[in-house]
């Protein structure tokens, strides 16, 4: 497999900046011509016009959409209008841009072309619903946009993210022969299959730690979440509230744990 060539690939970092966004939305343009976009971002005018002026004259094959959250897929329809250029996305994504449906619909099977291959969509859901990651084969390369962060984990909380599905599209990742991957978040990740690994093990780590909260007697998810990661972060609280969720309802539907309203206490067998 030849190396990925990195000079076809320019980041272009959203002002969006916080705990969770890490440094900002990463928007990806795709070469050689015609282009491909890789998650829009958000609706900052300075964003969107960085993006046209990196492209200048190119011709653009498609914008492509990972997630309906504003933070990807917010500046979408803008640059729709702005590049004259195809939307590739679910009818999810699409909507939540304020587009009525995608022009190159994410079906299974479908693939994206452009001047260096191909993206091919691949379901990903965990951290939404409608999530995609694009694997570019030429290249070994995955965009992975919420899924995989360059730096930390990625938020998974109810009612969007689900667990079991999360892990369920770590394995399916770890399955294709990769060399680096782009997150949404944070810088490259060069090190695609140990990185899968550790965000498997980290989840399976979390999961151990909810069960020992719950035999030590927390049973709600802020006394587990006070359990399971002691001095946060206060603005960090609410999504390690939303993880600790995740968990549970993980743990509910494979009968290891018991719900009852609010309250969580490990399945007597």
């Amino acid at each position: 497999m030849g190396e990925p060539d990195h000079r076809r690939v320019d980041t272009l970092v959203a002002d969006n900046p916080s705990p969770l966004t890490l440094d900002g939305t990463r928007t990806y343009v795709l070469g050689p011509e015609p282009c491909l976009v890789v998650d829009p971002g958000p609706a900052l005018a300075d964003h969107l016009d960085a993006i046209e002026v990196r492209l200048g004259s190119l011709e653009v094959a498609a914008i492509c959409i990972t997630h309906y959250h504003p933070d990807h897929a917010a500046g979408a329809a803008d640059l729709v209008l702005r590049l004259a250029a195809p939307l590739a996305a679910t009818p999810e994504s699409a909507r939540a841009a304020g587009l009525e449906a995608p022009e190159i619909p994410l079906d299974p099977g479908s693939v994206v072309p452009f001047g260096g291959g191909r993206l091919v969509p691949v379901p990903a859901p965990g951290h939404c619903p409608d999530h995609v990651c694009f694997h570019w084969p030429e290249a070994a390369a995955l965009f992975a946009g919420d899924i995989i962060l360059g730096e930390g984990t990625s938020m998974i909380a109810p009612p969007e993210g689900n667990m079991a599905a999360y892990m369920k599209t770590l394995e399916r990742l770890a399955a294709l022969e990769l060399e680096i991957i782009y997150p949404g978040h944070g810088p490259p990740v060069e090190n695609p299959a140990e990185k899968l690994d550790e965000y498997v093990r980290h989840r399976l780590e979390r999961e151990r730690q909810v069960l020992d909260a719950l035999a030590d007697g927390a049973a709600t998810p802020v006394e587990i979440r006070a359990r399971v990661y002691p001095g946060l972060d206060p603005s960090l609280e609410r999504a390690a509230e939303g993880s600790v969720l995740a968990h549970l309802a993980k743990l509910v539907d494979e009968g290891r744990v018991e719900a009852a309203g609010e309250k969580f206490s490990l399945k007597v067998r």
